[in-house]
């Protein structure tokens, strides 16, 4: 009798069904990569947002583009938030002088160029009919740091492999994140973007400055 094929041999071969069991745990432990990977990538966002939410006082000095419909500018922007207030002091060229924006649980300060103080219940209001500014001060307060509003649900965001986010969209605003901070904890945005219809922003933030 002749030697019978290799596919067929396999029939008769003793060892056949622990084969069989070592190649479907092969496959099985290949299609869990997906989800196992998505679990690491879940505890490492959990890891980073709550070390990140509790951090109560932060500073960063950057630049901020901003291009409207019919208009754009750019200005050096100085953050500071610490527990119970926020500060934002604006430095744009071209005529369009320095304002400084504050903000406490009873609302919002507007220092303008020409030294008048207006108030509003909010930033956005403030910035929009003083300056025709169009910024989402409320979000950026968390999506500077790279976590979502709270109290907002977002309706998409992309957990990267390092548990940090790369995009995001809440409140209507499309908030994207090219470059985090090399070599430093915590990890924080570097470069990032937003867009809402018209409205375009990017933000490169050179230096960070981060207190517990």
């Amino acid at each position: 009798m002749g030697t019978l094929p290799s596919f067929l041999s396999a029939r008769v071969r003793p060892d056949l069904p622990a084969l069989i069991v070592v190649m479907l745990t092969m496959l099985a432990g290949c299609a869990g990569q997906p989800a196992q990977q998505q679990a690491d990538r879940t505890a490492l966002w959990s890891a980073h947002s709550a070390r990140l939410t509790g951090l109560n006082d932060w500073q960063f000095r950057g630049r901020i583009a901003v291009r409207l419909q019919n208009d754009a500018w750019s200005a050096t922007l100085f953050w500071r938030e610490t527990r119970d207030t926020y500060t934002l002091r604006v430095i744009a060229p071209l005529g369009r002088g320095t304002f400084e924006l504050t903000g406490t649980a009873a609302g919002v300060e507007l220092h303008t160029a020409d030294n008048r103080i207006l108030r509003a219940a909010d930033a956005e209001t403030l910035l929009r009919d003083n300056l025709g500014w169009q910024l989402p001060v409320s979000g950026m307060r968390w999506w500077v740091r790279g976590l979502p509003q709270p109290g907002a649900e977002p309706e998409h965001m992309e957990i990267n492999a390092r548990g940090l986010l790369d995009k995001l969209a809440q409140d209507g605003w499309q908030v994207e994140y090219q470059e985090y901070r090399p070599g430093a904890e915590p990890v924080l945005p570097r470069r990032m973007s937003l867009e809402n219809g018209d409205v375009r922003v990017r933000l490169v933030i050179s230096e960070w400055m981060t207190e517990s």
